[in-house]
């Protein structure tokens, strides 16, 4: 029997104006192998839920490619079951 998968949830924020609600479609960072869910906030902010195997400058690099530039805001944590 294996052992459940422990999720993480990276946050980021946008920078140089970007505008999280403007963005464009941010379906490429939730296609980042490792990657559940994308929740983009009203805030600026940008929750990244996954299993740990994606680097912040990966999910970084794929946001800017949908025109939100990020930076990561802290380290990833747990996320509580």
């Amino acid at each position: 029997m294996t052992a459940p998968i422990q999720f993480l949830r990276s946050k980021y924020r946008a920078i140089e104006g970007g505008c999280v609600t403007c963005a464009g479609d941010l379906a490429v960072v939730e296609s980042l192998p490792g990657v559940k869910e994308v929740d983009a906030l009203a805030s600026g902010l940008v929750l990244v839920t996954h299993d740990g195997t994606v680097s912040d400058d990966a999910v970084v690099a794929a946001a800017k490619k949908s025109g939100l530039p990020l930076v990561a805001a802290g380290p990833a944590r747990p996320v509580r079951a």
